[in-house]
């Protein structure tokens, strides 16, 4: 009997703990798919100033091995000015499309967060992604993003 109890108060004390970060609604994570389908697409596309509108002003950002970037960018126009040398290299080849396909995307809702995370294929490289994006003035922002990547054996 005394197990149940403490059961039965466990039980509803991470219901009430953890409960309150689930109150997000199927609106907002559909929302959020939308915004980051956007987001690639603006990406894959190679449209500038529609790509960087997807970013908060106090953006941060963990780049791939690919960038040369070790340390964590640490603002939105440091984000943006790394992004701006992938747009501008990828031009400078003769590129009109960066190849995105994000497989096995998840996204777990968290109030007004959301992280998204997914994998992209490489001949090289398995990449792994994370984007954490906050609802701000009813737009879905990149907050951070997160890009690693491991080696094929």
């Amino acid at each position: 009997m005394k197990n149940r109890i403490i059961c039965a108060f466990l039980l509803l004390y991470t219901s009430c703990v953890f409960g309150q970060s689930k109150t997000t609604s199927k609106t907002d994570s559909t929302e959020v798919i939308k915004a980051v389908n956007a987001f690639v697409d603006a990406f894959s596309n190679l449209r500038w100033e529609e790509f960087r509108q997807f970013f908060a002003k106090d953006a941060t950002a963990f780049f791939p091995p690919s960038a040369n970037r070790p340390a964590r960018a640490d603002s939105g126009d440091e984000v943006l000015n790394i992004f701006s040398k992938v747009f501008e290299n990828a031009k400078q080849r003769g590129k009109t499309k960066i190849d995105i396909q994000p497989k096995e995307v998840r996204v777990q809702m968290l109030n007004n967060v959301a992280i998204v995370s997914f994998h992209l294929n490489d001949p090289d490289l398995f990449g792994r992604r994370t984007l954490i994006l906050e609802k701000r003035d009813s737009k879905w922002l990149i907050i951070h993003l997160h890009a690693s990547g491991v080696m094929y054996k």
